[in-house]
């Protein structure tokens, strides 16, 4: 893994963009050698993204099929490294997150899914 990887995540008003945000989030905090981007930061600002983007490798953490979180750095001109689809990782592992707005047990379990996954995926890079 790189000495500093960016994470943008989903931030989406889905079940599955609360736990896209809560791994990424925990995953900053947890990890010395990762941060977490603001996607919606990106989107409204006109061309310009953070220095954070420019320093390190990015990685995208899709909630969905939309993978917003792609087309907005792609229409800012930042190169993505990796995209990882939360969405196959969470059904894949026979979760049910169901709450937008509070993580209930399914959600808890999931972020924690989620981690391990994009845990593996980073030692690629």
């Amino acid at each position: 893994m790189r000495d500093k990887i960016a994470l943008v995540s989903c931030s989406g008003l889905s079940p599955l963009g609360l736990v896209v945000r809560a791994a990424t989030v925990d995953l900053a905090l947890e990890e010395d050698n990762i941060v977490a981007a603001c996607i919606t930061e990106y989107s409204a600002q006109p061309n310009q993204c953070s220095p954070i983007l420019k320093d390190a490798p990015v990685v995208a953490i899709t909630g969905c099929k939309d993978d917003c979180v792609s087309t907005i750095l792609k229409e800012k001109d930042v190169k993505v490294e990796k995209t990882i689809d939360a969405e196959s990782i969470v059904v894949g592992a026979n979760l049910n997150p169901n709450d937008s707005a509070r993580l209930d047990e399914q959600g808890e379990l999931a972020v924690a899914e989620l981690k391990k996954a994009i845990l593996k995926e980073l030692e690629d890079l």
